[in-house]
């Protein structure tokens, strides 16, 4: 077993599933690599499978949240040093996984997040999502008084002494976005350190939050609420209000 696992969240991803995993394998690096089939309905589990890596699936969709949690509380049972989440959509560069990993042995830091926008040619995403980036970055500004560029970006390692933390279901609320773990983490004093990546534009398929009509504005919703509920928490917690 070796200190790094990669998780690969995966749902409805029987197109991408085969180029990302072997992507990983290419690399000749000391990682475990686990897919969590959160559910999927077409062939993803096979192709996961015949790829030759331990896949855990979900009985139905229970959402990326959910899938993400899973894959701590593999990492936590088997006590990996680290994990870092690679999609299961091709739009993660395999190359920068060597550098996330450089970052996350550092003692100093203890979450390392892949960023589009540290660079000049950083990828191009629609005005839309830009709009949205922004005002999540200036509420983690705003909460925090950290600034992070790529507060949406699923390309994350984590030391075990935090991903532990999100074992807990009392700091983990799946049914809401994840970006709540970025103030949840900085609210807690660790630190986080952004290095910049490269992604793709998805070649298959359609993101997870790729929805048409209110839907987005649903989700915009809920990571408001996400981030409302965990700066009280945090803010009781430091009170002594909550056991």
């Amino acid at each position: 077993m070796n200190d790094f696992l990669v998780v690969i969240p995966a749902y409805n991803e029987e197109r991408n599933i085969e180029f990302v995993i072997h992507s990983l394998k290419n690399l000749k690096l000391p990682i475990d690599i686990i897919v969590i089939n959160d559910g999927s309905v077409d062939d993803t589990l096979a192709i996961a499978k015949k790829c030759g890596v331990p896949v855990i699936t979900h009985p139905t969709n229970l959402g990326y949240l959910a899938a993400v949690q899973t894959g701590f509380k593999f990492a936590g049972s088997k006590n990996y040093s680290y994990v870092i989440y690679f999609d299961g959509d091709g739009q993660h560069d395999p190359i920068y996984i060597k550098d996330i990993m450089a970052e996350i042995e550092k003692d100093e830091n203890d979450v390392v997040i892949g960023s589009r926008f540290l660079e000049s040619n950083c990828m191009k995403i629609s005005k839309s999502k830009l709009m949205v980036v922004k005002l999540f970055r200036s509420i983690i500004y705003q909460i925090t008084k950290k600034k992070i560029t790529d507060p949406t970006s699923g390309f994350k390692a984590y030391k075990e002494k935090v991903y532990r933390r999100f074992i807990d279901s009392n700091n983990f609320n799946y049914d809401l976005p994840d970006s709540n773990f970025i103030i949840d983490i900085l609210l807690q004093n660790y630190k986080i350190v952004e290095i910049p990546v490269n992604m793709f534009d998805r070649q298959h398929g359609k993101s997870k939050i790729h929805n048409p009509g209110v839907k987005p504005l649903i989700y915009l919703a809920q990571t408001l609420l996400s981030i409302f509920i965990v700066t009280v928490k945090s803010k009781l917690s430091q009170r002594g209000d909550l056991q």
